[in-house]
């Protein structure tokens, strides 16, 4: 998967801006389940240090992605085969 991240002036007034109307300044491809693995990581993390009423209160505009989190974890473990231990299905799942 090709990530790409673009650098805006400013946020709020460039939100809907073609991707050229930024700055490209960081460009990574990466296989399907590489890329899965670090954002379910990353979002556990996320949950684990401020908790989902931490989150909203740090973010204001939305909740954590809960559904979305726990639906990025099941198709990762169903058909990335990681082999961290965390990404492991138990046998009683």
């Amino acid at each position: 998967m090709e990530i790409i991240i673009y650098q805006f002036p400013d946020m709020f007034t460039s939100w809907n801006a073609p991707d050229d109307e930024g700055t490209r300044c960081w460009r990574s491809t990466q296989p399907r389940s590489t890329l899965g693995h670090v954002v379910t990581e990353a979002a556990e993390a996320v949950l684990r240090t401020h908790g989902e009423a931490g989150y909203l209160e740090k973010w204001g505009q939305h909740s954590f992605p809960g559904a979305a989190l726990d639906n990025l974890r099941r198709l990762h473990q169903r058909d990335d085969a990681c082999r961290h231990e965390n990404c492991q299905v138990s046998a009683d799942s």
